[in-house]
C-alpha cells in the first residue's frame, strides 16, 4: 500500500514541479534564484542540522546517513511561505504554497549499506519589480528555477565510520523580461531572455559516532561538494511593444539577438564548493543537541548573460544550532511523549552583495514530529514494518536583507509539511 501511495505522489510531484511558482521573493532576482531545498522538514525545524542520522528517515543533505537505514523510507514534503517585504517607504506582501521533495531510500544491506533516490526543486525564480522616475519606467519580472534529480549512496565502513556520495543532475529553464517606457515613446522596447540549464555535481560526506559514558552519543559529520559547472544555453529577443486601451502589452516587430556572435549563446556558470562539519551529543531515542558550520566560495559565481549593476558575490557561510527531545519514546499511556519535539536557529552570510550592502538570514525554528503506529509492535511480522512511520511539522520565522540604502527587507513564516512512511522490502518467506 505504502508503494502505491509513494508512485502517486511521485507521478503527482514531477508533473506539477514544472508548474509551480516556487519563490515571490525579489531576492530571487539574483543568480539563478532563491535556493529552495535547505533540508528536510526534520532538518530546517533544527536549524538545518544534518549531523544527525537514524534508522528509520532520510537525511537528503548527508549522503553518508543512508548507511544507517534499517527499513525502506519514502518522504515527501511541502511548504507554505508567507513574505511580508519593506523598504523605507514601502510595504508589500505575498504568500506561495509549493512541493519541497520525493524521494525514496533503502537498505541494502540493513544497517550497513543504504541508497536512495528523488527529486526536488533546486531553485525557483519568481518576480515582479518596477522602478520609475518622473520620465522612465522600468519593469522587471522573472519565472522559472532549477530542479533536481539525485541518486545517493551510503556505507558502513566500521561500526563507528560512514562514508556516502550524492549524485546530483540539474535541469530548468529561467526566463526574464525588461520593458521600459518612456514619455514621448509610443514604442519602447521589450527584452525577453531565456536560460536552459544543465549540469551535473555531487556531495561527499563523511560520518562518525562514538559511544560515550552514560549511554551518551557523539557524533560527527563532514561533507565537501566541490566546485562544479551549470551549462546555460541562451537566448534573447528585442520586440517593440505598446500597450492597447486595457493597459495590455502588444508585441510588435521582433528580432532575436546573436548570441553567438557576442559569446553569450552558452556560457558555463561556476557554482561554488562548499564545505560543511558538524559535532552533536545526545541519547538514542531521547535527546540530540548539535551545532554546523558550512562555508560556500560564493564569489567564483558570475553571469555574464544577465549582468545587474551594483551586484556582486563574496563567500557565503552558515552556522545553525539546533536538537530535539523524545519525553518517552515507547510510551503506553501518552501519544504526546511519543512525539519528536525540535527547535534550532540559523544565521546566513548569502554572499550576495547588493550596492555594497550584504544580504543576511537569520531565522529560528521549531517542529514537531507525529508518529503515525503503535507505540510497541507486538510482533516481528512484516504488517510492523510501518509503526515508525510519521508525519512532520516545521514551523520557521526569519528576517533576510536590510532596508539600509533603500534595499529591501524581508519577514518570512514558513510552515512546512512532509510524510515519513516506513516499509520494509526484499524478506525472504519462511512459509508459501
Amino acid at each position: 500500500m505504502i508503494r502505491k501511495i509513494f508512485i502517486v505522489l511521485f507521478v503527482c510531484i514531477s508533473g506539477s514541479i514544472y508548474a509551480q511558482r516556487g519563490s515571490t521573493s525579489p531576492y530571487s532576482f539574483y543568480g539563478i534564484g532563491d535556493q529552495r531545498f535547505k533540508g528536510t522538514t526534520e532538518n530546517r525545524s533544527m536549524g538545518g542540522l544534518t549531523v544527525y542520522s537514524d534508522s528509520i528517515h532520510l537525511n537528503l543533505n548527508n549522503p553518508a546517513a543512508y548507511g544507517d537505514l534499517h527499513l525502506t523510507t519514502y518522504i515527501g514534503g511541502g511548504s507554505y511561505t508567507g513574505l511580508n517585504l519593506k523598504n523605507r517607504t514601502q510595504k508589500e506582501s505575498s504568500s506561495n504554497v509549493y512541493l519541497d521533495y520525493l524521494a525514496l531510500g533503502f537498505p541494502v544491506v540493513r544497517g550497513k549499506l543504504g541508497v536512495g533516490f528523488g527529486l526536488m526543486p533546486y531553485t525557483s525564480v519568481g518576480y515582479n519589480l518596477m522602478r520609475s522616475d518622473e520620465t522612465v519606467i522600468d519593469e522587471f519580472t522573472g519565472e522559472g528555477g532549477a530542479n533536481r534529480v539525485f541518486f545517493s549512496a551510503g556505507y558502513k565502513i566500521v561500526g563507528n565510520l560512514s562514508i556516502g556520495a550524492t549524485v546530483n543532475y540539474d535541469f530548468g529553464q529561467l526566463k526574464t523580461q525588461f520593458h521600459r517606457t518612456m514619455q514621448n515613446v509610443e514604442r519602447p522596447t521589450y527584452e525577453d531572455n531565456t536560460s536552459r540549464l544543465s549540469g551535473l555535481n555531487v556531495k561527499l560526506a563523511l560520518n562518525y559516532k562514538q559511544i560515550l559514558k552514560n549511554n551518551l552519543t557523539l557524533r560527527g559529520a563532514l561533507t565537501y561538494s566541490p566546485e562544479s559547472i551549470l551549462s546555460s544555453e541562451n537566448t534573447r529577443v528585442l520586440s517593440s511593444i505598446s500597450r492597447n486601451s486595457q493597459g495590455q502589452l502588444i508585441a510588435g516587430e521582433s528580432r532575436e539577438i546573436d548570441l553567438e556572435a557576442l559569446g553569450l549563446k552558452k556560457i558555463d556558470l561556476k557554482m561554488p564548493q562548499s564545505v560543511s562539519v558538524g559535532i552533536g551529543v545526545g541519547k538514542d531515542r531521547k535527546w540530540f543537541a548539535g551545532a554546523e558550520y558550512e562555508l560556500k566560495s560564493t564569489s567564483v559565481f558570475s553571469n555574464p548573460f544577465i549582468t545587474v549593476e551594483g551586484v556582486g558575490y563574496e563567500d557565503a557561510s552558515r552556522f545553525s544550532v539546533g536538537g530535539f527531545f523524545i519525553p518517552e519514546y515507547n510510551s503506553f499511556t501518552s501519544y504526546w511523549k511519543r512525539i519528536v519535539y525540535r527547535v534550532g536557529l540559523r544565521y546566513e552570510e548569502t554572499g550576495l552583495m547588493v550596492k555594497d550592502t550584504p544580504v543576511n538570514d537569520f531565522g529560528i525554528s521549531f517542529g514537531f514530529g507525529l508518529p503515525m503506529g503503535a507505540a510497541v509492535p507486538t510482533t516481528n511480522s512484516l504488517p510492523y514494518a510501518g509503526m515508525f512511520s510519521n508525519v512532520n511539522i516545521g514551523f520557521e520565522l526569519g528576517k533576510r536583507g536590510t532596508v539600509t540604502n533603500d534595499r529591501i527587507q524581508e519577514e518570512y513564516v514558513k510552515v512546512s509539511v512532509s510524510l515519513s512512511l516506513n516499509d520494509k522490502w526484499f524478506v525472504k518467506r519462511k512459509y508459501d
